[in-house]
């Protein structure tokens, strides 16, 4: 018996996909933007878990900052800090985003512990205090969060965004083919797609969860030096997968 031509068994066996060429690059826009005042900002009092609302005059200030160029276009994804004046940021600077919104613990603030809804002239005097202040990698904050169990949220959140983002480009690189198609093999000279593939992502979160951000993204910028942009605006870092490779 005479074994099957090679051209009469690939339609048989191959799928119904044609895998296309994965982009070399994949750049994810991530656009930071701080919530809106609240009683304790305008008493520069320490606010970190502390379940707190916008002020009512900060709605109005919201408002008008709808516009801000950081917001304009498309999102693929949005994510919110589940405290309060996150959730009430979002609603009022960007109410047709709330309902594809994912509300995440991980962006909340730093806890402060029993330092939460203090200033700096009460606690100025206090040695716990002070030793935070100049290294807070090695003192917590009484009844408060670790640096490390801060940064370990984060890092959780970044990696489960960074392979969202592939899971997205993979898809995005697979069409399905009519059912009457014919499969076509690549030319021996085709190169993978040099058109990086963007995605814009919104998160809507905290001052200390961006200067974190910041401070990882910048080049001779630590998390004390970094500055947070002011509550209702936004700031923009871009994470690029290169060969395989994240880097900021």
């Amino acid at each position: 018996m005479l074994a099957p031509k090679l051209d009469q068994v690939l339609p048989k066996v191959l799928p119904k996909v044609l895998p296309k060429v994965l982009p070399k690059v994949l750049q994810l826009q991530l656009v930071l933007l701080r919530h809106g005042h609240t009683q304790w900002n305008k008493e520069r009092r320490y606010l970190g878990s502390t379940d707190l609302p916008l002020l009512p005059g900060a709605r109005e200030e919201l408002t008008a900052l709808r516009e801000q160029p950081e917001l304009r276009g498309d999102f693929w994804r949005v994510y919110c800090s589940d405290l309060r004046r996150c959730r009430e940021t979002l609603a009022c600077i960007a109410p047709g985003l709330e309902a594809s919104s994912l509300y995440d613990s991980r962006l909340r603030e730093m806890s402060f512990g029993t330092w939460e809804g203090c200033t700096y002239e009460q606690l100025q005097n206090n040695l716990d205090y002070r030793s935070w202040i100049d290294d807070p990698a090695e003192v917590t904050p009484p009844d408060g969060e670790s640096w490390q169990a801060f940064e370990a949220r984060l890092d959780s959140f970044l990696k489960e965004l960074r392979q969202a983002a592939e899971a997205s480009g993979d898809e995005a690189e697979l069409s399905p083919l009519p059912e009457d198609s014919t499969v076509q093999t690549a030319a021996p000279d085709h190169h993978p797609s040099e058109e990086p593939l963007h995605l814009r992502v919104l998160l809507v979160t905290h001052g200390g969860v961006i200067r974190q951000l910041l401070a990882r993204a910048l080049e001779d910028v630590t998390f004390r030096t970094a500055a947070a942009p002011p509550p209702g605006t936004a700031v923009v870092l871009t994470l690029v997968r290169s060969a395989g490779k994240w880097q900021w």
